[in-house]
């Protein structure tokens, strides 16, 4: 259920109450539509999910690269310091 909707029941059985039940087949049709072939919002396809996916990760080792190179080359400037610091 979404966040925020807490349908209210009626009695001991715990019927939903007459809005809810309106409300409930409302979210039912949402749910079977958004599936649908046809629908504007169709479920990805999964291998351009995966492309997407690799690019990213791509992206994200490129990155890290950058950031180890950088990291390197402070320690490296640090180390030079503190030997012109000694002297």
């Amino acid at each position: 259920m979404e966040a925020g909707y807490y349908p209210r029941q009626v009695g001991e059985k715990g019927t939903l109450s007459k809005n809810d039940r309106g409300e409930q087949t409302k979210r039912k049709a949402v749910r079977t539509l958004l599936g649908c072939e046809g629908s504007k919002k169709a479920i990805p396809d999964l291998e351009d999910l995966e492309e997407e996916m690799l690019d990213v990760r791509s992206v994200l080792d490129g990155a890290a690269q950058n950031i180890r190179a950088k990291d390197n080359a402070l320690e490296q400037l640090d180390k030079e310091k503190e030997k012109l610091q000694q002297a």
